[in-house]
């Protein structure tokens, strides 16, 4: 049973302490595994059952109890970390101690699935060996594309330290996953448009197609220091109603979108635009253009009032209101008001005998014959012309020319 589907059985650990107050711990293991982070000279007890996927879980094995070993005077390295860079490798890791040399070894990831033992089937990291510092830098083509763990030990001479934390290494995620190119576009009402792209020129193009990227943006105000940090899938997308007129800058770095693994990429450079007017400043403006319509017509009436106010002053007109007009109505009165376009004159006739009648003859003159009138008039309004008197004259020898008949 075991042999006919080695690679479908997975398993689970309950280990804790041999005493009352142990804390039992479960986790997920190989046929052949290491279980780290332990008290040294310690007695340890735990159990083992084995699943076969995808329903299948047996029964715990017997327990089993060992004590731990004295703790090694070398700590093993921590923190191994592999970077891609170029056509390069980058090995990393932590160690507090000097003046020791580290080893570094990897291992196919699916040799762990096989029952057996499979320590001789290390292989030694190129470039790896007898390292005085705390990373190693190996060809890309040392590894092919597949899943690899990786071990790192320290050793000062005399002494070797265990091997440390088996880092599992995916050649597919690690590559390097360069920053996403920013634009930003102002938009109406006080927004900002942010589109996001691939770098143009990228030497691990693959990344961004075959895994599916969420982007960390941050976003601030250019005058404050105040951070504003968003995730977002979509490329393109806006940040409204912000403040008219204002300068806004942007950053964003590319993640991978896989709980697995905590893969990003530096942050992108940094993106500033200013943002257009909003809408108080587009109202003041439609406010101020209506304003404007609605006060030229008062600006019309006034001026017209003031021409009238000037023309009566300046250019009075010759005959009087028509409000003036009423209030004098008689003839005489009306005399008095008119100027020059219209004027009443009278014709008076004297007979020089007491039995004569007196008669009077009111005419109205045009313009014409009144200024003819007055260039023959004296400046008394009591003397005549002799236009008048020989009339008159002919008039009274008809008459007594008559009572003598």
């Amino acid at each position: 049973m075991w042999a006919s589907d080695s690679s479908g059985f997975i398993y689970s650990l309950d280990i804790w302490k041999n005493s009352s107050s142990g804390e039992r711990k479960t986790k997920t293991v190989y046929s052949r595994d290491k279980i780290y982070e332990l008290s040294p000279e310690t007695t340890y007890c735990l159990k083992v059952r084995a699943r076969l996927l995808p329903r299948k879980t047996g029964a715990y094995s017997p327990v089993y109890c060992i004590k731990t070993a004295v703790e090694n005077k070398l700590p093993p390295p921590e923190n191994i970390q592999v970077e891609a860079k170029n056509q390069t490798y980058i090995l990393k890791w932590d160690y507090a101690q000097e003046n020791v040399t580290f080893y570094a070894q990897w291992l196919h990831a699916y040799l762990k699935k096989i029952p057996g033992d499979n320590s001789g089937k290390w292989k030694q990291i190129p470039n790896c060996k007898n390292v005085r510092t705390t990373q190693c830098v190996f060809p890309k083509n040392t590894f092919h594309k597949g899943i690899y763990l990786i071990r790192v030990r320290a050793s000062d001479g005399n002494t070797t330290s265990v091997w440390s934390h088996e880092e599992k290494f995916d050649t597919q995620l690690q590559i390097t996953l360069f920053p996403p190119v920013i634009t930003m576009k102002p938009t109406n009402n006080a927004s900002l448009r942010v589109y996001i792209s691939a770098p143009g020129e990228s030497e691990n193009k693959p990344v961004n197609h075959l895994y599916p990227l969420i982007y960390e943006i941050v976003f601030w105000e250019n005058t404050s220091n105040a951070e504003r940090k968003i995730l977002e899938k979509r490329t393109d997308f806006t940040f409204p109603q912000l403040k008219p007129l204002t300068v806004y800058c942007v950053k964003a770095r590319a993640l991978i979108q896989d709980e697995r693994w905590n893969k990003s990429s530096v942050f992108s450079d940094i993106v500033c635009e200013k943002t257009k007017p909003g809408n108080t400043s587009k109202t003041w403006l439609i406010a101020g253009v209506c304003a404007a319509l609605f006060s030229i017509p008062v600006v019309i009436y006034v001026m017209k009032l003031l021409f009238r106010c000037i023309s009566y002053v300046f250019f009075p007109s010759s005959k009087p209101p028509s409000t003036i007009d009423e209030y004098f109505s008689e003839q005489p009165l009306r005399n008095l008001l008119l100027f020059t376009s219209e004027e009443l004159t009278e014709r008076c006739f004297i007979i020089e005998n007491t039995n004569t009648i007196t008669a009077v003859e009111e005419t109205n003159q045009t313009d014409g014959e009144h200024k003819k009138y007055s260039s023959q008039t004296s400046q008394d309004s009591g003397n005549y012309s002799n236009e008048d008197e020989s009339t008159g004259s002919k008039f009274s020898e008809e008459f007594l020319h008559q009572e003598t008949e």
